[in-house]
């Protein structure tokens, strides 16, 4: 009887540990979220504002090509932000005309959303229309639909060299509606005094005047250097054939310059005259003053040597009175005749042979002159048209210094891609 009793005991006890193991093994755990919600708080007061809805896209206008491709583009853009964006066959001023609009005005716009959900299977929340140049301004717009209003306004300017205006815009127009629909939590003290701390001290006017001449030489010393490191070819010269494209129409612009040191220099404005032609309008006024001294010269000469021609007029007149008197300037017998002797008439060839010799060294003179006025001449118009050379030399070269481009490339390794324009 002891053993069996003791047996019985043994199992019992075995029971209860297995009863109260499996007890705290099938117990609920406890609970280990955040403290139980207020009194009054619901999960929809908590919950985030919905972004999304339907929308019509109707045809931009402007460039046909590069308008549908954009509209495409923001369609795209729409759908991956959570939108149904759908195309519309119609365009806005398309639209505006069924409405029987004058104007497009925000009457027109109500009119033109209220046509869209009329003649739709779809109810839209939003349309949006927009123009897409090939060049210069353009715009996207999104309308509100209920409340009757432009939502999203995006103006941009396009070039048509520009290949990442297009990426961005679309993008943008979703990121501004989904913005408008759920706007961004507004900006913590903690971030507030982070911005803070990124803005700089006042500055008094005097250091901003400083920083600005600073930066204005440190900008002048980089694009010198830089031009100085670039070799954009050998640029060919016509004067003739570059006239047009450099000549100026209106008076000289000559530049005046102050050194450091106090002294102003002069740069002479080395542009043709257009009025003037290829020829002359290269000379400068030196050219000109050296043209009216030989010019001057030359008519003196000619002015002196016609004198010394008519003053042997008179030389030869009185060579013939003193040949015909028959005097004699040996004989004293036959000096004179009357009141009239040979050295009176000898006297009046002397003078008239003094006044040819006298005005024709004159006119030698002058011809000297216009000979070597000529010759300057000649050397000013020849340092005239090289200086001009070297002027439309230079231009050639900023211009196709202003013509290159440098931006980033893509690829499977980074780098820069540099390009000129011709």
């Amino acid at each position: 009887m002891h053993f069996t009793c003791s047996a019985l005991t043994h199992v019992a006890r075995r029971l209860l540990g297995l009863t109260l193991t499996a007890g705290l093994v099938l117990a609920p755990l406890p609970a280990l979220a955040g403290p139980p919600a207020e009194s009054g708080e619901t999960a929809e007061s908590s919950a985030p504002a919905q972004v999304g809805g339907n929308v019509a896209v109707l045809k931009f206008s402007g460039d046909a090509t590069e308008a549908e491709d954009w509209r495409t583009r923001v369609q795209t853009s729409l759908s991956d932000r959570g939108y149904q964006a759908n195309m519309i066959k119609r365009s806005l001023e398309e639209a505006a005309e069924k409405n029987k609009c004058r104007t497009i005005d925000d009457a027109c716009l109500e009119r033109i959303g209220a046509y869209i959900n009329k003649n739709s299977r779809t109810a839209y929340d939003f349309y949006i229309y927009g123009e897409v140049p090939t060049s210069g301004p353009g715009q996207i717009v999104v309308y509100d639909v209920a409340n009757k209003a432009r939502v999203v306004e995006l103006s941009f300017n396009r070039s048509a060299l520009d290949y990442v205006l297009v990426e961005t815009v679309a993008p943008a127009v979703a990121a501004r509606l989904a913005n408008h629909q759920a706007p961004p939590a507004p900006v913590t003290p903690e971030e507030q005094a982070v911005l803070d701390s990124l803005d700089e001290p006042e500055r008094t006017p005097e250091e901003l005047a400083q920083e600005e001449e600073a930066l204005r030489k440190a900008e002048e010393e980089a694009v010198a250097a830089f031009k100085a490191g670039v070799d954009v070819g050998e640029q060919t010269v016509d004067l003739r054939g570059d006239f047009e494209q450099f000549c100026r129409k209106g008076p000289r612009e000559d530049k005046e310059t102050e050194q450091d040191d106090g002294t102003v220099t002069k740069e002479r404005d080395l542009r043709p005259v257009c009025k003037r032609g290829p020829v002359f309008g290269y000379w400068q006024p030196r050219a000109w003053v050296a043209l009216s001294l030989t010019i001057g010269a030359g008519v003196s000469m000619g002015i002196m040597y016609g004198l010394a021609a008519a003053a042997r007029s008179d030389w030869r007149q009185a060579t013939d009175r003193l040949e015909s008197s028959g005097l004699s300037g040996d004989d004293p017998n036959q000096a004179c005749d009357g009141d009239t002797c040979y050295a009176d008439l000898a006297a009046d060839i002397s003078v008239a042979t003094g006044q040819i010799r006298r005005r024709a060294i004159v006119g030698d003179v002058m011809l000297g002159a216009t000979v070597l006025l000529a010759g300057v001449l000649a050397i000013i118009i020849y340092q005239d048209r090289q200086a001009a050379k070297g002027y439309i030399k230079n231009e050639k070269e900023l211009r196709a210094l202003s013509n290159l481009r440098i931006g980033p490339m893509l690829g499977e390794a980074s780098g820069a891609a540099l390009g000129f324009e011709f």
